[in-house]
């Protein structure tokens, strides 16, 4: 769980450090107090994207630091520290004026898309805007599917890959045909031309190397002949030879001699080796006119094509299988047609029959998780809501990223009524009910350590309050929870109070927290019960609602 979280320079906030314990914290106060600050950047710490905005005027950077315990092994593993053998996960986001962003974990530097990847295993933040999804179909497959389903979408997403891959290709094939008869012409004139001109990389190269060569033959030559020169007409290996015989003599002397003078006749004997060998290949030099001009032939032919086909030698090699296999297309058109048409059918059936698989999954899950929520909204305070998971027809098969399916939410949540789509019929108060009976759901399977709900009983009142507040109370149970409210009766289900409040200090706004004692809290919660001032009646009705004991 988090224990705690440091901010610095977010927005209102200047500088506060919150102790969190386990169960149930609520976090109350005034509009525009801070509250949701805190739970914003508690989502830093869960990997959501940073704004230079956020950063309190007049400051060069934010940072927010939070202290996790009991991470659980899959994080450790991640992150790649062995589990048990560090008390704390310590996250830090620094955000900066000029733009730059410093995610470290354990003071280490990560990326932001791994500290996301982390914060999947530490916890969920709930908002608003997560309540607003609910009026779009297209994200409730994510509440039906399942570890099973999303190994089998991996499958289905390869097969559906290949499956778009041979269509196109069929596709460009059936558009080619007229066309393509009437540039078979053209084509067969450019293979003839480039077979017959056998052009390849490798010989270019030689063919250059050897016309340098031969451009160059006088220069060459002179130089060797130099070099032959200069070692026959002074005596150079002669004056080499005299120095190992007089070598000779030293060894008497003294042995060091005897390694100067191996290592000299080492010299020599290559040396003489050399002079000999290049002697030689003098003696055969031979400039062949015919030669030349036939490289430079060649090389013309190069110099054309690539000119003509404005292609380099190596994109024109390439340009001749190109040829080779469009022509042998355009001459077996009904066959590469017939063998893609195969393909697809064969692509198609292959994707469609994973995309039963998970359709007939989902059903099963969409059947557990319908009698799931009508339990969850039974405890609501929603008894008499009858809901359903509607599939689309498979009339017409569309293959999407996430299979062959479209769900929809039907519900009625006033007997007598039709079953509508969720999106269409719910109030803001139905919605957020709705929205944590699902939730519940989602926390049990996915064994999150932190949960942070952002007003989810927002629209409620009355009764309805109490069975959102046990039902926050029951998760709390399993996890820590963190919960912003404006209500009472939620405030009152806490085991921890947080008190949000804003002042002007030194003409700065500054936000405030304070971890309320029983005595506070009464005056916290009497404060919402009577609109902000709290009253002896609302004292003693907020201590009814922290104790079930009235009070004068």
């Amino acid at each position: 769980m988090i224990v705690a979280l440091t901010v610095q320079n977010f927005a209102i906030i200047d500088n506060i450090t919150i102790e969190f314990s386990e169960g149930m914290t609520v976090l109350t106060g005034e509009t525009g107090a801070g509250k949701s600050l805190v739970i914003d950047a508690i989502g830093l710490l869960f990997g959501r994207r940073a704004s230079t905005d956020l950063i309190r005027f007049g400051e060069n950077k934010a940072v927010i630091e939070g202290i996790f315990s009991e991470y659980p092994a899959a994080t450790a593993k991640i992150i790649d520290i062995t589990a048990g053998t560090e008390d704390y996960l310590v996250i830090r986001r620094e955000i900066h004026a000029n733009g730059k962003s410093i995610c470290k974990i354990n003071n280490n530097i990560v990326t932001l898309s791994l500290l996301a990847e982390i914060a999947e295993e530490l916890g969920d933040i709930h908002t608003q805007f997560d309540t607003q999804g609910l009026f779009k179909p297209k994200n409730y497959l994510q509440f039906i599917d399942n570890r099973e389903v999303n190994d089998l979408l991996e499958e289905y997403q390869v097969n559906l890959a290949k499956y778009r891959e041979v269509s196109l290709q069929f596709k460009k094939l059936s558009g080619k045909s007229d066309m393509a008869q009437q540039n078979l012409e053209l084509l067969q004139f450019q293979k003839t031309e480039l077979a017959k001109a056998k052009i390849s990389e490798e010989e270019e190269i030689t063919l250059k190397a050897r016309s340098t060569y031969l451009s160059n033959f006088e220069e060459i030559s002179h130089h060797i002949k130099a070099i032959i020169d200069l070692y026959q007409e002074k005596n150079i290996l002669a004056d080499i030879y005299q120095s190992i015989l007089a070598l000779t003599k030293l060894v008497e002397y003294d042995p060091k001699y005897s390694n100067y003078k191996t290592r000299l006749e080492e010299y020599y004997y290559g040396l003489e080796d050399l002079i000999a060998e290049i002697s030689r290949d003098y003696k055969e030099f031979e400039y062949d006119e015919n030669e030349f001009d036939r490289i430079n032939e060649r090389l013309t032919l190069y110099a054309d094509l690539k000119r003509k086909y404005r292609r380099s030698t190596a994109e024109l090699t390439a340009f001749y299988r190109e040829i080779c296999d469009e022509i042998d297309k355009i001459e077996n058109y009904d066959y590469h047609l017939s063998e893609l048409k195969k393909q697809k059918d064969k692509a198609y059936q292959e994707t469609l029959a994973i995309a039963k698989t998970i359709r007939a999954k989902r059903m099963v899950l969409a059947e557990q998780l319908t009698s799931q929520i009508k339990t969850g909204l039974a405890d609501l305070q929603l008894k008499n809501t009858e809901f359903k998971i509607i599939f689309n027809d498979t009339d017409s098969i569309q293959f999407k990223n996430d299979g062959i399916d479209v769900i929809d939410f039907m519900i009625s949540f006033n007997p007598g009524e039709p079953l509508r789509p969720l999106s269409k019929v719910a109030s803001g108060g139905e919605l957020s009910r709705f929205m944590l009976a699902l939730k519940t759901l989602v926390f049990e399977k996915i064994k999150l350590q932190t949960v942070v709900f952002d007003e989810i009983d927002i629209g409620v009142s009355g009764a309805i309050a109490h069975s959102i507040a046990h039902k926050i109370k029951q998760i709390a149970s399993k996890v820590q929870v963190l919960c912003v409210t404006h209500l009472p009766q939620v405030a009152a289900t806490a085991d921890n109070h947080l008190s949000i409040a804003k002042k002007v200090t030194a003409d700065r706004t500054v936000t405030l927290i304070a971890n309320l004692d029983k005595q506070s809290r009464i005056d916290e919660i009497g404060k919402m019960i009577s609109n902000g001032e709290a009253t002896p009646a609302s004292k003693a009705l907020a201590a009814e609602l922290l104790t079930g004991k009235k009070i004068n």
